[in-house]
């Protein structure tokens, strides 16, 4: 079942006032609020097969200058199309183009009277629109509060930053990178593969991470927290070393099994006297080494010991109570997979070259562990990364990629993984600049890629609404596929331009910037501009003579019509 957004009107919405909006290339539709006219004109200009994929409904490109809303428009697409009466406090109506039938979804009962040239169904709105699924994409980071329904897949900048500072389980933007990176798609991409992988480690402050163990009296738990207190100071005194990485991993997991050993746990029965008698052991196995001149690493040790007989007290103890809440009993199964995994850390460092890396000094220094990505990888490197990538005590990243980079493979692999669960045949990708932080190279090809690209990530049918102050993609779209967002002569009022005369597609980029983006002026830079115009008056003048500076900002313009219209003035002004 295929289905296209045609058109949105909406009374008001943050700076907009009566604004009709047209989403399809193929019929322009117009309601006028004030008689309750809906029109709609059929347009036959586009060549069949435009896009090259029968997937692809249609796209969209929204410009205009800043301040516009452009960020809004599209804002408004998806609050509309999921939820829209919980989140647009005002009338509005939804025309889509499903199965080659059009529907009409009025948030209120509105006189509508439909001109003779078309038929289309008059809906009340419900929930949203169906069957579709809304993706919104945003590179911009400018801590902007969305307020969707939950039904829209919010894939935008502000939210996985506001996301990532909570403790979450869901899969990170980096290993979804990682899995993109690993996947056949990468080469089609055409994104260059990054070279490496770093490992940091937070600095943390254990008085702070620790709490009272229930099987301790309050003497035990304060003498527990001084011994790990200084564990964590013996390894944060090592030099950069993979004893060191390993040493953070085992006072990590010592940390995680600490938080499961909690009072929910008092009704149950514990194993109490095996794990008083582990831990006692501990304190005085570990006031031994202190007494004789063994390295710090002996005492760590000895901590593992005991975490590894302590946790396999209480998994014994897990697998066989039925009272124990299914979260918790998960939680404890994940700890026995990440101490099995600690216990095999000689094995993965050595089957991969780690190189170390430090940059400050003193409090400021931060020491990364390098490891080369490889696209082949075995199931132990796989768990390793996981467990980096979960545990907040450390940052899993890619090393030494641009701005640029990390944005083009974010973009990408954020798509893909969303689009791998979708259950609809329907999709509506809102990307608002999408290419920012690109190189112009990547800028170029932005588009080629989302159309050519996307579509292989999941059979369905595809509808595209981008924002862009870049020409590149005015250029690749016709003005049947632009929405041109502009003011009024008179007012502040947010207006759709009619720019349908406008040749965009394949257009000068030059020409697209000043009539596309409403520059009224000159492409030249102001500064530029300036220095120019300071010459140009200079030889106007006729009573000040140009001097050899002069001569070189002349030398300096790229222009080659502006450098010789003003050699073309200095002769002049020399025969005058």
């Amino acid at each position: 079942m295929g289905l296209k957004l045609c058109y949105i009107w909406v009374e008001r919405y943050r700076n907009f006032q009566n604004l009709g909006v047209n989403f399809s290339s193929t019929e322009k539709f117009h309601f006028r609020e004030s008689t309750g006219l809906l029109t709609c004109e059929h347009i036959d200009t586009l060549p069949k097969k435009f896009f090259e994929n029968n997937r692809i409904q249609d796209v969209t490109g929204i410009i205009g200058k800043n301040g516009t809303g452009k960020s809004n428009l599209l804002e408004l697409v998806c609050s509309l199309l999921k939820g829209g009466h919980t989140g647009v406090d005002t009338t509005f109506l939804i025309i889509v183009k499903k199965n080659g039938n059009y529907e009409c979804h009025s948030s209120v009962d509105l006189s509508i009277y439909v001109n003779t040239k078309f038929n289309i169904d008059l809906l009340s709105y419900q929930k949203g629109i169906e069957p579709l699924k809304v993706i919104y994409f945003s590179n911009v980071f400018d801590e902007r509060e969305h307020y969707f329904d939950s039904k829209v897949s919010n894939l935008s900048g502000n939210y996985r930053y506001k996301t990532s500072r909570y403790a979450t389980k869901k899969t990170s933007p980096f290993v979804k990178q990682l899995q993109f990176v690993r996947s056949s798609f990468m080469d089609l991409s055409e994104i260059p593969y990054p070279k490496d992988i770093s490992i940091s480690i937070k600095k943390l402050n254990v008085s702070q991470r620790t709490r009272r163990l229930i099987f301790l009296s309050k003497k035990s738990s304060n003498e527990f927290e001084e011994n790990l207190t200084e564990l964590y100071q013996d390894i944060s005194r090592l030099g950069p070393s993979k004893e060191k990485l390993q040493g953070h991993i085992l006072f990590s997991l010592i940390l995680d099994f600490a938080s499961l050993v909690q009072p929910e746990f008092e009704d149950s029965i514990y194993p109490l006297d095996l794990l008083i008698g582990n831990t006692e052991n501990l304190f005085s196995r570990i006031e031994e080494v202190k007494l004789t001149f063994k390295s710090k690493l002996a005492r760590a040790k000895l901590w593992q010991e005991w975490l590894v007989q302590s946790a396999g007290i209480l998994f014994e103890w897990e697998s066989s109570n039925l009272n124990i809440p299914q979260n918790v009993s998960k939680d404890i199964k994940e700890l026995e997979g990440n101490i099995k995994m600690l216990e095999r850390f000689d094995e993965f460092i050595d089957s991969v070259p780690l190189s170390v890396q430090v940059e400050g000094s003193r409090n400021r220094k931060e020491e990364k562990y390098i490891i080369p990505f490889r696209r082949d990888t075995d199931k132990l490197e796989e768990k390793f990364y996981n467990y980096f990538d979960k545990d907040s005590k450390f940052v899993l990243n890619w090393l030494g990629l641009s701005s640029g980079h990390k944005a083009y493979l974010d973009f990408f692999s954020l798509l893909w993984f969303e689009l791998k669960s979708i259950k609809t045949e329907n999709v509506i990708i809102c990307i608002d600049e999408g290419d920012l932080y690109l190189h112009p190279k990547w800028q170029a090809d932005f588009f080629y890629k989302i159309i050519t690209l996307i579509p292989k990530f999941r059979g369905v049918n595809f509808q595209f609404v981008l924002t862009s102050h870049s020409p590149f993609l005015v250029s690749d779209l016709p003005a049947e596929n632009l929405v041109f967002l502009t003011t009024g002569e008179s007012d502040d009022r947010i207006m759709v331009a009619n720019n349908t005369d406008l040749k965009t597609f394949g257009g000068n980029l030059g020409e697209l910037y000043i009539d596309a983006f409403f520059m009224e002026g000159s492409l030249i830079s102001r500064f530029a501009a300036k220095k120019i115009q300071e010459v140009v008056d200079k030889i106007n003048s006729k009573d000040r003579s140009i001097t050899i500076d002069d001569r070189k900002l002349i030398n300096l313009i790229g222009e080659d019509l502006i450098r010789l219209q003003i050699e073309n003035l200095i002769d002049g002004s020399d025969r005058g």
